[in-house]
Formats: C-alpha cells, structure tokens, sequence
C-alpha cells in the first residue's frame, strides 16, 4: 500500500480546515468592523444635525437672519445651541431641535460636535455653510438633508427680505 494518496487526502482535509477557520475569522473580524462603523456613522449624523440646527438657529435669531462666519462666531453664540423654536409651517428644515436630531444622540457641545462634523463657512453673511463629515463616515443622505435645510432656509429668508415692501 502505498502512502501518496494518504498523504495527499491528509493535506487536503488540513488545506481545506485552514481555508474554513480563515474564513469564519474574516466574517468575525468584518462584522466588528461593520458595528464600529455603524455606531461611529451615527455619533457623525448626531454631529452633522447638531452643527445644522446651531446654523439654523444662528440664523434665525439674527434680525438680519445672517449666518456665522466662522467656527468661533458659531460658538460664541450661545443661544445658538440651545434654540427653542424656528416657526414656519410647511418648511423643509425642522422646527425644534428635537426634530432636527431625529432620534440621534448630539454631542456634549457645539464645539465637540464641530470637531466630528467640519463646516465651510464663507466670508458673506449672506451665504449659509457647508457641513461635511471630515472624512468619517455618516448615514446614506445625511450630509444632503442638512445642507439642504440650510439651503431652503437661505432660499426662503431671501424670497422673504426681497418680497418684503420698501
């Protein structure tokens, strides 16, 4: 009897053990990359809408409905934070901050929730900022929906100073 085809079976059941224990340990190692990516995906929404809403109410609070030049205006206003109302029925933006948050957990701070989700601000007062995620990762079309809420509310505070009588 020889022993090549032993020893070939042999070598088969070990290749094809080793090819089943290095796939079960890529399915481990990705599904606990996949959950920190979700859980850090939504301390970024929570950031992004954080940041949104102290725009919304930076504007809204200033007669003019001017927007933050910087980071440090943002935070300097404190009201801006803490906003109870934007009243406007039928607006694309939302009315409380509660709504703005959507079930996400908000930072701590402002300047906290500015460090995980970055914004452009331009030297024109009369143009809203840009909210990005800095590189991390965030939901599917979080990033549009804020934006878009600080677009709307410029549009519509536009339309309303230039409909306004003279």
């Amino acid at each position: 009897m020889t022993t090549a085809p032993l020893q070939s079976r042999k070598a088969a059941k070990y290749l094809f053990g080793f090819f089943i224990v290095l796939a079960v340990g890529t399915f481990t190692w990705g599904f606990f990359v996949a959950d920190k990516v979700r859980a850090r995906a939504k301390e970024t929404d929570g950031a992004l809408r954080s940041v949104a809403w102290a725009c919304l109410c930076y504007a809204h609070q200033k007669e003019s409905h001017l927007w933050p030049d910087s980071e440090a205006a943002l935070i300097a206003a404190t009201s801006a934070w803490n906003c109870e109302k934007i009243d406007s029925p039928n607006s694309p933006w939302p009315a409380t901050r509660e709504a703005a948050m959507a079930g996400t957990t908000a930072p701590a701070s402002l300047t906290l929730a500015l460090g995980i989700a970055g914004a452009e601000f331009s030297s024109d007062p009369q143009a809203c900022p840009h909210l990005t995620a800095m590189g991390n990762p965030s939901g599917l079309d979080t990033l549009e929906v804020v934006n878009g809420w600080l677009t709307e509310y410029a549009k519509a505070q536009f339309l309303k100073s230039h409909s306004a009588p003279n």
